[in-house]
Protein backbone atom coordinates (compact mmCIF):
# COMPACT_ATOMS: atom_id res chain seq x y z
CA UNK A 1 0.00 0.00 0.00
CA UNK A 2 1.42 3.16 -1.01
CA UNK A 3 2.24 5.79 1.43
CA UNK A 4 -0.13 8.75 0.25
CA UNK A 5 -3.25 6.28 0.37
CA UNK A 6 -1.86 5.15 4.10
CA UNK A 7 -2.05 8.51 4.92
CA UNK A 8 -5.53 9.15 3.45
CA UNK A 9 -6.83 5.79 5.38
CA UNK A 10 -5.28 7.24 9.17
CA UNK A 11 -7.17 10.50 8.28
CA UNK A 12 -10.21 9.14 7.61
CA UNK A 13 -9.59 6.95 10.90
CA UNK A 14 -9.34 10.52 12.86
CA UNK A 15 -12.02 11.77 10.95
CA UNK A 16 -14.65 8.93 12.08
CA UNK A 17 -13.31 8.97 15.72
CA UNK A 18 -14.14 12.55 15.93
CA UNK A 19 -17.49 12.10 13.86
CA UNK A 20 -18.71 8.75 15.55
CA UNK A 21 -17.31 8.30 19.16
CA UNK A 22 -18.66 10.38 21.79
CA UNK A 23 -15.99 12.42 23.38
CA UNK A 24 -16.10 11.63 27.32
CA UNK A 25 -16.18 14.23 29.95
CA UNK A 26 -12.98 14.74 31.47
CA UNK A 27 -14.29 15.45 35.25
CA UNK A 28 -16.92 14.20 37.62
CA UNK A 29 -20.27 16.14 36.64
CA UNK A 30 -24.23 16.78 38.36
CA UNK A 31 -26.59 17.19 34.95
CA UNK A 32 -29.64 18.48 35.93
CA UNK A 33 -32.39 17.47 33.50
CA UNK A 34 -35.84 19.11 32.52
CA UNK A 35 -37.79 16.03 30.49
CA UNK A 36 -41.05 15.62 29.15
CA UNK A 37 -43.18 13.29 31.50
CA UNK A 38 -43.55 10.52 29.24
CA UNK A 39 -39.96 10.28 29.89
CA UNK A 40 -40.18 9.02 33.40
CA UNK A 41 -39.55 5.59 33.03
CA UNK A 42 -37.14 5.26 30.15
CA UNK A 43 -34.58 8.28 30.65
CA UNK A 44 -33.38 7.02 33.92
CA UNK A 45 -31.90 3.88 31.42
CA UNK A 46 -30.58 5.67 29.15
CA UNK A 47 -28.62 7.68 31.92
CA UNK A 48 -27.75 4.21 33.95
CA UNK A 49 -26.06 2.97 30.33
CA UNK A 50 -24.61 6.36 29.59
CA UNK A 51 -23.36 6.09 33.20
CA UNK A 52 -21.41 2.42 32.57
CA UNK A 53 -18.56 4.21 30.80
CA UNK A 54 -18.95 7.52 32.22
CA UNK A 55 -19.56 6.94 36.21
CA UNK A 56 -18.42 9.97 37.53
CA UNK A 57 -21.39 11.91 35.78
CA UNK A 58 -24.85 12.15 37.97
CA UNK A 59 -28.21 13.26 36.78
CA UNK A 60 -31.12 15.00 38.68
CA UNK A 61 -34.22 14.76 36.80
CA UNK A 62 -37.24 16.94 37.02
CA UNK A 63 -39.94 16.00 34.58
CA UNK A 64 -43.39 17.43 34.26
CA UNK A 65 -45.68 19.03 31.04
CA UNK A 66 -42.55 20.35 28.58
CA UNK A 67 -45.04 23.61 28.45
CA UNK A 68 -44.87 23.90 32.23
CA UNK A 69 -41.13 22.88 32.44
CA UNK A 70 -40.05 25.63 29.40
CA UNK A 71 -41.87 28.36 31.47
CA UNK A 72 -40.32 27.73 34.43
CA UNK A 73 -36.52 28.01 32.60
CA UNK A 74 -38.35 30.83 30.67
CA UNK A 75 -39.09 32.97 34.04
CA UNK A 76 -35.92 31.91 36.01
CA UNK A 77 -37.72 29.82 38.42
CA UNK A 78 -35.72 26.56 38.37
CA UNK A 79 -33.63 26.14 41.83
CA UNK A 80 -30.80 24.89 39.72
CA UNK A 81 -29.44 25.41 36.29
CA UNK A 82 -30.85 23.34 33.68
CA UNK A 83 -28.00 21.50 31.76
CA UNK A 84 -30.38 19.53 29.04
CA UNK A 85 -34.25 20.23 28.31
CA UNK A 86 -36.07 16.93 26.40
CA UNK A 87 -39.06 17.95 25.00
CA UNK A 88 -41.70 16.34 23.38
CA UNK A 89 -43.73 18.97 20.76
CA UNK A 90 -41.53 21.45 18.52
CA UNK A 91 -43.33 24.61 20.42
CA UNK A 92 -41.21 24.32 24.06
CA UNK A 93 -37.79 24.23 22.27
CA UNK A 94 -38.53 26.77 19.87
CA UNK A 95 -40.09 29.37 22.61
CA UNK A 96 -36.41 28.77 24.59
CA UNK A 97 -34.25 29.19 20.98
CA UNK A 98 -36.39 32.00 20.72
CA UNK A 99 -35.84 33.64 23.98
CA UNK A 100 -31.71 32.70 23.31
CA UNK A 101 -31.90 29.98 26.26
CA UNK A 102 -30.32 27.05 23.98
CA UNK A 103 -27.31 26.69 22.36
CA UNK A 104 -28.68 26.46 18.93
CA UNK A 105 -26.11 24.05 17.45
CA UNK A 106 -27.10 21.43 20.35
CA UNK A 107 -30.49 21.03 19.05
CA UNK A 108 -32.16 17.78 17.81
CA UNK A 109 -34.69 15.59 17.41
CA UNK A 110 -34.60 12.49 19.18
CA UNK A 111 -37.78 10.11 19.30
CA UNK A 112 -41.17 10.35 17.84
CA UNK A 113 -44.14 8.97 20.07
CA UNK A 114 -48.23 8.12 18.57
CA UNK A 115 -51.23 8.75 20.47
CA UNK A 116 -53.18 6.07 22.67
CA UNK A 117 -57.10 6.22 23.68
CA UNK A 118 -57.06 3.99 26.79
CA UNK A 119 -59.62 2.02 29.40
CA UNK A 120 -59.26 1.13 32.50
CA UNK A 121 -58.22 -2.45 32.12
CA UNK A 122 -61.58 -3.69 32.72
CA UNK A 123 -63.77 -1.93 30.95
CA UNK A 124 -65.85 -3.06 27.96
CA UNK A 125 -66.06 -0.02 26.28
CA UNK A 126 -65.33 -0.35 22.04
CA UNK A 127 -63.78 2.07 20.25
CA UNK A 128 -63.48 1.98 16.11
CA UNK A 129 -63.29 5.41 15.62
CA UNK A 130 -62.65 8.79 17.23
CA UNK A 131 -66.18 9.85 17.04
CA UNK A 132 -67.18 6.92 19.25
CA UNK A 133 -65.98 8.94 21.84
CA UNK A 134 -68.52 11.26 21.82
CA UNK A 135 -70.89 8.32 23.53
CA UNK A 136 -68.63 8.14 26.24
CA UNK A 137 -69.20 10.13 29.87
CA UNK A 138 -66.03 11.29 29.98
CA UNK A 139 -62.29 11.66 28.55
CA UNK A 140 -59.17 12.84 29.96
CA UNK A 141 -56.35 14.63 27.89
CA UNK A 142 -53.66 16.63 29.30
CA UNK A 143 -54.53 20.29 29.33
CA UNK A 144 -53.62 21.72 26.09
CA UNK A 145 -52.74 24.74 27.49
CA UNK A 146 -48.83 23.63 28.42
CA UNK A 147 -49.07 19.69 27.78
CA UNK A 148 -48.36 18.96 24.61
CA UNK A 149 -50.43 15.31 24.25
CA UNK A 150 -53.35 17.50 25.10
CA UNK A 151 -52.83 19.41 22.09
CA UNK A 152 -52.51 16.64 20.39
CA UNK A 153 -55.63 15.31 21.22
CA UNK A 154 -57.52 18.37 19.94
CA UNK A 155 -55.99 17.95 16.92
CA UNK A 156 -57.48 14.65 16.72
CA UNK A 157 -60.51 16.05 17.28
CA UNK A 158 -60.72 18.90 15.44
CA UNK A 159 -59.50 16.87 12.35
CA UNK A 160 -62.46 14.30 13.44
CA UNK A 161 -64.93 16.58 13.38
CA UNK A 162 -66.08 16.39 16.88
CA UNK A 163 -64.08 19.62 18.46
CA UNK A 164 -67.26 20.95 19.82
CA UNK A 165 -69.49 18.02 21.11
CA UNK A 166 -66.42 16.72 22.87
CA UNK A 167 -65.04 19.77 25.21
CA UNK A 168 -68.01 19.21 27.90
CA UNK A 169 -67.22 15.59 28.41
CA UNK A 170 -63.38 16.22 28.67
CA UNK A 171 -61.28 16.37 32.23
CA UNK A 172 -57.72 18.18 32.18
CA UNK A 173 -54.53 16.53 33.13
CA UNK A 174 -51.53 18.63 34.42
CA UNK A 175 -49.40 16.46 32.21
CA UNK A 176 -49.97 13.01 30.44
CA UNK A 177 -48.72 10.59 33.62
CA UNK A 178 -51.67 12.39 35.86
CA UNK A 179 -53.84 11.53 32.76
CA UNK A 180 -52.70 8.39 33.04
CA UNK A 181 -53.45 8.00 36.74
CA UNK A 182 -56.42 9.40 36.51
CA UNK A 183 -57.86 6.08 33.80
CA UNK A 184 -56.20 3.99 35.76
CA UNK A 185 -56.95 4.81 39.38
CA UNK A 186 -59.03 2.04 41.47
CA UNK A 187 -61.24 4.63 42.70
CA UNK A 188 -61.76 6.15 39.51
CA UNK A 189 -65.81 5.47 38.32
CA UNK A 190 -66.64 8.31 35.74
CA UNK A 191 -63.68 8.44 33.30
CA UNK A 192 -64.25 5.96 30.83
CA UNK A 193 -61.63 6.72 28.89
CA UNK A 194 -58.30 8.70 28.14
CA UNK A 195 -55.80 10.19 25.46
CA UNK A 196 -51.82 9.69 26.26
CA UNK A 197 -48.95 8.62 24.31
CA UNK A 198 -48.28 5.22 23.51
CA UNK A 199 -45.09 4.40 25.67
CA UNK A 200 -47.32 5.85 28.47
CA UNK A 201 -49.82 3.13 27.91
CA UNK A 202 -47.41 0.51 27.73
CA UNK A 203 -46.35 1.26 31.42
CA UNK A 204 -49.53 -0.09 33.53
CA UNK A 205 -50.22 -3.03 31.73
CA UNK A 206 -52.06 -4.38 34.86
CA UNK A 207 -53.74 -1.22 34.88
CA UNK A 208 -54.71 0.15 31.39
CA UNK A 209 -55.39 -1.56 27.87
CA UNK A 210 -55.44 0.34 24.46
CA UNK A 211 -58.91 0.41 23.01
CA UNK A 212 -58.16 2.30 19.90
CA UNK A 213 -55.01 3.54 18.57
CA UNK A 214 -55.99 7.10 16.11
CA UNK A 215 -54.74 6.98 12.40
CA UNK A 216 -51.38 9.60 12.77
CA UNK A 217 -52.59 11.65 9.56
CA UNK A 218 -55.12 13.26 12.05
CA UNK A 219 -52.63 15.05 14.02
CA UNK A 220 -49.09 16.49 14.14
CA UNK A 221 -45.85 13.85 14.12
CA UNK A 222 -44.71 13.58 17.53
CA UNK A 223 -41.23 14.42 17.99
CA UNK A 224 -39.00 14.39 20.57
CA UNK A 225 -35.73 17.43 20.69
CA UNK A 226 -33.20 18.08 23.04
CA UNK A 227 -30.71 20.95 23.60
CA UNK A 228 -27.77 21.92 26.27
CA UNK A 229 -29.26 25.40 27.52
CA UNK A 230 -26.62 28.35 27.76
CA UNK A 231 -27.41 28.19 31.93
CA UNK A 232 -25.23 25.35 31.88
CA UNK A 233 -22.28 24.80 34.26
CA UNK A 234 -21.55 21.93 32.73
CA UNK A 235 -21.04 22.05 29.34
CA UNK A 236 -18.79 19.46 28.43
CA UNK A 237 -20.86 17.08 30.04
CA UNK A 238 -23.84 17.86 29.10
CA UNK A 239 -23.03 18.46 25.02
CA UNK A 240 -21.52 15.22 25.34
CA UNK A 241 -24.80 12.93 27.04
CA UNK A 242 -26.77 15.27 24.91
CA UNK A 243 -25.25 13.39 21.81
CA UNK A 244 -25.29 10.10 23.51
CA UNK A 245 -29.50 10.60 23.99
CA UNK A 246 -29.82 10.34 19.94
CA UNK A 247 -26.80 7.76 19.61
CA UNK A 248 -26.71 4.05 18.39
CA UNK A 249 -26.30 3.18 21.71
CA UNK A 250 -29.10 4.88 23.37
CA UNK A 251 -32.13 3.81 20.78
CA UNK A 252 -32.78 0.03 21.65
CA UNK A 253 -33.42 1.52 25.24
CA UNK A 254 -36.11 3.95 23.93
CA UNK A 255 -37.12 1.29 21.35
CA UNK A 256 -38.08 -1.17 24.04
CA UNK A 257 -39.78 1.10 25.31
CA UNK A 258 -42.45 1.44 22.64
CA UNK A 259 -40.51 4.89 21.08
CA UNK A 260 -39.16 5.35 17.84
CA UNK A 261 -35.98 6.83 17.43
CA UNK A 262 -35.45 9.28 14.68
CA UNK A 263 -31.41 7.84 12.63
CA UNK A 264 -28.62 9.95 13.91
CA UNK A 265 -27.33 12.17 10.83
CA UNK A 266 -23.96 11.83 10.10
CA UNK A 267 -21.59 14.03 11.37
CA UNK A 268 -19.07 16.39 9.82
CA UNK A 269 -16.28 14.19 10.78
CA UNK A 270 -18.30 11.29 9.76
CA UNK A 271 -18.89 12.86 5.63
CA UNK A 272 -14.98 13.90 5.54
CA UNK A 273 -13.79 10.81 6.54
CA UNK A 274 -16.10 8.67 3.80
CA UNK A 275 -15.40 11.88 1.14
CA UNK A 276 -11.57 11.19 1.67
CA UNK A 277 -11.95 7.49 1.10
CA UNK A 278 -13.98 7.67 -1.58
CA UNK A 279 -11.66 9.82 -3.54
CA UNK A 280 -8.45 8.06 -2.73
CA UNK A 281 -10.29 4.64 -3.65
CA UNK A 282 -11.21 6.41 -7.30
CA UNK A 283 -8.40 7.60 -7.68
CA UNK A 284 -6.76 4.11 -7.00
CA UNK A 285 -9.13 2.41 -9.68
CA UNK A 286 -8.49 5.01 -12.06
CA UNK A 287 -4.94 4.70 -11.76
CA UNK A 288 -5.35 0.93 -12.09
CA UNK A 289 -7.36 1.59 -14.95
CA UNK A 290 -4.78 3.74 -16.64
CA UNK A 291 -1.91 0.94 -16.17
CA UNK A 292 -4.33 -1.67 -17.71
CA UNK A 293 -5.00 0.52 -21.03
CA UNK A 294 -1.08 1.55 -20.66
CA UNK A 295 -0.06 -2.54 -20.80
CA UNK A 296 -3.05 -2.76 -23.63
CA UNK A 297 -1.17 -0.46 -25.92
CA UNK A 298 2.50 -1.70 -25.40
Amino acid sequence: MKTGYKLALATASIALGFGVIQAKPAEAATLYIYAAASLTDTLPQVEALYKQSNPDVTFVNTFGASGTLANQILMGTNPNPVDIFFSVSQAPLDNLQAANKLIPETRKNVLNNTLAVIAPINSTISISSVQDLLQLRQVAIGNPAFVPAGGFAQQLFTNSGISQQIQPKLVFGSDVRDVLNKVSSDTNDSIDAGIVYTTDALTLPNKVKIVYTPPINLYSPIVYGSAVLRQTQNIDAATDFNSFLASSQASPVFQASGFSTIPEPMTTGGSIAVGIVGLMMKRKVTAKTKAKAKAAVD
